[in-house]
C-alpha cells in the first residue's frame, strides 16, 4: 500500500531535511540559524539538480550534506573551522568556498547556498569580508 505522504514526495523531503539538520549539528552549526525558508529552498535546488539522475535520492542527500558543509564554513569562518577540525579540513573547505565564489556560474547550487547565507546575515565576519552579495 502506498502512503499518501510518500506519493506526493513528503517523506523524501522530510528525510532529506532531517539529514540536513543532523549534518548541520555535526558540523557545529545550530540548525536554528537556518530557518525553514532556507531549508526548503536548499531542498528545492538539490531536487532540481538531481532530476533525471539514476540515483535521485542519493544525489539529493549528497547535495544536502554538501550544502550543510558549505554553510558551516560560512557561519563559522576559517579560524573557527580550523580550531574545530584542524588545518587540513579548513584548507579543504576554504578551497571549495574560494572556488565557488570565483566561479562565473551564478546559478550553481553552491553559489545559491552562499548567496542565501549572506542574504540571511548568518555568515562570519571574515567570510563577509571576502564576498559581497550583489544587489539587483
Amino acid at each position: 500500500m502506498i502512503d499518501i505522504v510518500d506519493f506526493f514526495g513528503g517523506s523524501k523531503r522530510r528525510s532529506a531535511l532531517q539529514l540536513f539538520d543532523r549534518t548541520l549539528s555535526a558540523l557545529e552549526v545550530n540548525p536554528a540559524y537556518v530557518d525553514d525558508g532556507m531549508r526548503f529552498a536548499i531542498f528545492r535546488w538539490a531536487r532540481a539538480a538531481a532530476e533525471n539522475t539514476m540515483s535521485e535520492n542519493g544525489v539529493i542527500d549528497g547535495l544536502m550534506r554538501e550544502a550543510a558543509t558549505l554553510i558551516s564554513f560560512c557561519v563559522l569562518g576559517p579560524a573557527e573551522t580550523e580550531a574545530e577540525w584542524g588545518p587540513a579540513v579548513r584548507q579543504e573547505r576554504e578551497a571549495r568556498f574560494t572556488a565557488v565564489i570565483e566561479t562565473s556560474n551564478d546559478e550553481s547550487f553552491d553559489v545559491k547556498v552562499i548567496k542565501l547565507v549572506l542574504a540571511k546575515g548568518i555568515a562570519a565576519p571574515d567570510v563577509l569580508e571576502r564576498v559581497s552579495l550583489e544587489q539587483d
